[in-house]
């Protein structure tokens, strides 16, 4: 099976993944996604309709998982941009899950205090990736692609778990 993920933002960055290896990991195409069973989304694919956080982000709180709202203001393009990537997908017949993959570094203990925007800190989470699935030399937005393709993954062959509420955000199970 394959699996993809893609992070949201300014310049969408995606990965492919199959049960074993990176297959793909650069900008977003939507064509290359035609062989996927499934994709993970880092972005929220519903927004509250009161109050900041949605019922799924205050049962992360409760985890100790820190995140922000999908309410903020400066999120909003990159959430109603998540939702338009999550229906072309849908339209392809493909599973579409959100993800946040800071929340699956924490579970699978993936350098969860190291920060991706310093160097030795995005060396660090490739590093502890590497136990997982095969990395390259990745930029901070492709590693949280190739997390969020992690966490379909192990969502989708029974090693995961999701939150609920106001929308639903899929975990990998933890790993001790």
């Amino acid at each position: 099976m394959i699996f993809a993920g893609i992070d949201v933002g300014k310049k969408c960055k995606m990965a492919i993944i199959d049960e074993k290896k990176l297959i793909y990991a650069g900008d977003y195409e939507i064509e290359n996604l035609s062989n996927a069973f499934a994709a993970g989304i880092d972005a929220p694919l519903t927004l509250p309709q009161n109050g900041m956080f949605r019922e799924c982000e205050r049962k992360l709180l409760k985890l100790g998982i820190r995140l922000f709202p999908s309410s903020a203001p400066f999120f909003r393009k990159t959430a109603i941009l998540g939702m338009e990537i999550a229906e072309n997908l849908r339209k392809m017949g493909l599973k579409v899950y959100e993800v946040y993959p800071y929340a699956s570094r924490v579970l699978l203990n993936i350098a969860p205090k190291a920060k991706k925007r310093k160097r030795e800190g995005l060396q660090e989470i490739i590093l502890s990736l590497s136990r997982y699935i095969e990395t390259p030399e990745l930029s901070h937005d492709e590693v949280d692609a190739v997390i969020s393709a992690l966490t379909v993954r192990e969502f989708v062959l029974g090693r995961g778990s999701s939150v609920e509420g106001e929308g639903e955000i899929i975990l990998p199970r933890v790993v001790e």
